[in-house]
């Protein structure tokens, strides 16, 4: 059924081979539990292209998670920001059948190609709201505005973030953030929406446009 350890996900495999290279590879994606496989997108076609691919930098992603069983009464943006890069891992569960994987798990990973974190979710409301906003959870995003005022929000998918979530029965968890607005748990297996993340390398510079949506960055690397 998955675990919640990034660095040996399928996910991150696709995302640093397939997708990062713009090549077919086997052509096999894993789809929801069971390990039960489908076609792949035509990473061909909407992979990353070279030119861009050399503005990538490697880094190392903090996937820390909170400690001990989640407690979503106090997942502020802040909050989740420290306990991202925090010492504590994504299984932290004492027993029972989904916590027996023999994975270890770790809280740093040094890649190109990762996902969000929900820290960038909370961190990116905007407005007359986002003071509000700042001081609540975030499983209290589709309240206040919240929503409705972050550039991250999309009302069509639920969307996976790279952030492990702590479970005292669990070790299959991660971060998602719902259709609906609010920060939860679930499945590692669940399908749902990724939106691929990565950090431009420092000479990378902003060439033209303005960031608007009508009017985007022309990014160079000289």
């Amino acid at each position: 059924e998955g675990v919640n350890e990034w660095s040996t996900s399928a996910m991150e495999k696709v995302l640093n081979d397939e997708y990062l290279n713009r090549r077919t590879g086997s052509n096999l994606c894993y789809k929801a539990g069971s390990n039960t496989t489908e076609a792949c997108p035509d990473w061909e076609t909407i992979g990353i292209r070279d030119a861009a691919r050399n503005m990538i930098s490697s880094v190392k992603w903090n996937i820390g998670s909170t400690q001990g069983s989640n407690n979503l009464s106090i997942i502020t943006a802040k909050y989740m920001y420290k306990m991202e890069r925090s010492s504590y891992n994504g299984k932290q569960c004492s027993g029972g059948s989904d916590c027996n994987d023999k994975v270890d798990r770790t809280t740093t990973w040094i890649g190109k190609v990762g996902l969000m974190y929900p820290s960038d979710y909370g961190y990116a409301v905007g407005g007359d709201v986002r003071e509000v906003c700042l001081g609540k959870t975030m499983n209290s995003y589709n309240s206040d505005n919240c929503m409705t005022y972050d550039w991250i929000y999309d009302n069509r998918f639920t969307q996976w973030t790279m952030t492990p979530m702590s479970n005292s029965s669990y070790a299959s968890y991660v971060y998602y953030i719902y259709s609906s607005g609010y920060v939860n748990g679930g499945y590692t297996h669940d399908p749902r929406s990724i939106r691929p993340t990565l950090y431009l390398a420092s000479s990378v510079k902003i060439v033209d446009g303005s960031g608007e949506v009508g009017d985007p960055f022309v990014l160079s690397l000289n």
